[in-house]
């Protein structure tokens, strides 16, 4: 039986994308420095034990057999990059193979970046199964950013893939659809910048240009969207797989402008819309602050067929940027996008002026009364914090509370930290293990492990993300962030 992804059956098959350690290609001015990924795999089965086999897949679609793991019940394992016996230079993807349902997060490193102290980072979930039809929202070409879309043939033959550029009025660029094909369980990655990397992109677009991408295959297709930010950022992001959905929700949405003038420390939140019809539509856009209540914010937007939406809590985009002022300078909250037709959406943040310091997560369209997320840091070295985790969940119900267990589990699945917690109707709760207190404590100084967030409502009412910092060298950080998965 075959399986590719984060969760799935037993007997299953599970994808990571982008696992490589080859030096990326420049920006028009510096570069990106050289990356990797180390795969992190809870298995979710409660008692029973995990085996897990990998192989990887380079872009010809040719196998290297890699290491394995015996993973105990509720626990997790690592495949860093270091381990995988690749060559300096590889890039492809990565499949495990298990007995077990498994959750998987990749995260991606750079170093020796020319700015800041050299360090990056990113993170994105695993696959359980592929999609016919994939997009990707926000892709940006300036002298300040740049985005790498890799795309994965999670099916048993190869993919014929047909690639639909759009600018953000929703009108396709010339020469879409472009075509290529991607050899079974391998990968090709498409670069504006950089047609060398793989020229089935269009050329001679303007410097600055913003834009979506459509993917459509036959087969089963799986993807990552990687934007790199020329001030050392990067993050990472699961593309859109359409659907019937109609409503969308953003677990962390931030506004905080700490010295009232954008000079100073600050964050900030860009929610991205992707309409994914044919015809223009209308959205509703409610943003909520921590504790619920009425919204503090809402208002309709007009996004044309097939384009996407903006909303930056400092910038503005779609509306003006006025609009946002009714958030504050300090505000952390969540937000709900609501449409009569099928809408996706991604969200990305950025911190200022940390070096390094931006995430990304796909906004979710369902709840859930189960959260995982396989790889959780609690790391510090002296009074310094090499690594630590925020876990931020949303409750759905506009009206009602929801209880919620919230579990630290230690890599071998035991309890290291466990509670219950309320979350009000249309709000969040973060858990934090730096800034948590002492409930943290017993998972002491130097501890990487996963997390389980649950709830007896059946109507399944959370969903979540949740980000990881990561000290640099030379005093500055970088965040990495992704979606808590569903089981």
């Amino acid at each position: 039986m075959r399986f590719k992804g984060v969760v799935g059956v037993a007997g299953a098959v599970l994808a990571g994308l982008l696992v490589s350690s080859v030096i990326l290609a420049y920006f028009p001015e510096q570069g990106l420095g050289q990356g990797n990924s180390d795969i992190w795999v809870m298995n979710l089965h409660g008692t029973l034990d995990a085996t897990v086999v990998t192989r990887y897949f380079d872009q010809g679609g040719n196998p290297t057999d890699g290491p394995g793991a015996s993973i105990s019940p509720l626990g997790n394992a690592s495949f860093p990059a270091s381990s995988s016996g690749l060559a300096d230079n590889w890039l492809g993807s990565m499949v495990l193979y298990s007995n077990r349902e498994l959750a998987s997060v990749a995260e991606l490193h750079w170093r020796s970046l020319p700015v800041g102290d050299g360090w990056s980072g990113a993170a994105y979930a695993g696959y359980s199964e592929g999609g016919n039809e994939l997009f990707f929202p926000g892709i940006a070409k300036t002298l300040f950013h740049r985005t790498i879309v890799t795309i994965q043939c999670v099916d048993t033959t190869d993919c014929d893939v047909s690639m639909t550029y759009r600018n953000l009025n929703g009108t396709t660029v010339a020469g879409s659809p472009f075509a290529d094909t991607i050899y079974a369980d391998a990968q090709e990655s498409y670069d504006l910048h950089d047609p060398t990397l793989n020229p089935n992109i269009p050329t001679g677009l303007p410097t600055p240009w913003y834009g979506s991408l459509q993917v459509t295959s036959a087969n089963k297709m799986a993807g990552v969207m990687v934007v790199h930010w020329a001030r050392g950022y990067a993050a990472a992001y699961n593309p859109i797989v359409p659907g019937t959905d109609t409503v969308i929700y953003f677990p962390a949405v931030n506004r905080r402008n700490f010295t009232g003038d954008w000079t100073g420390p600050s964050d900030w939140q860009g929610l991205t819309v992707q309409n994914l019809n044919n015809s223009e539509i209308t959205v509703h856009v409610e943003i909520y602050a921590w504790g619920g209540g009425a919204p503090v914010l809402d208002f309709y937007d007009d996004i044309p067929a097939y384009s996407v939406g903006l909303y930056n809590t400092r910038y503005g985009g779609s509306v003006d940027r006025s609009v946002f002022d009714a958030l504050g300078d300090i505000f952390v909250g969540s937000a709900v996008v609501t449409c009569n037709m099928p809408i996706g959406g991604l969200s990305g943040g950025v911190r200022f002026p940390s070096w390094g310091m931006a995430a990304g997560y796909q906004a979710a369209s369902s709840g859930s009364n189960r959260l995982v997320n396989p790889l959780v840091y609690r790391v510090k070295s002296g009074a310094k914090w090499l690594n630590y985790s925020t876990i931020a969940v949303q409750n759905l119900d506009p009206n009602n509370d929801v209880d919620v267990q919230v579990q630290f589990l230690n890599s071998n699945g035991t309890v290291g930290v466990g509670f219950p917690d309320t979350i009000p109707a249309n709000s969040i709760a973060a858990y934090s293990t730096r800034y948590g207190g002492a409930t943290y404590e017993p998972l002491g100084t130097s501890w990487a492990g996963s997390v389980v967030v649950t709830t007896d409502d059946p109507a399944g009412t959370i969903t979540g993300v949740i980000a990881s910092y990561t000290q640099g060298s030379g005093g500055y950080v970088y965040m990495t962030s992704n979606n808590l998965i569903q089981p």
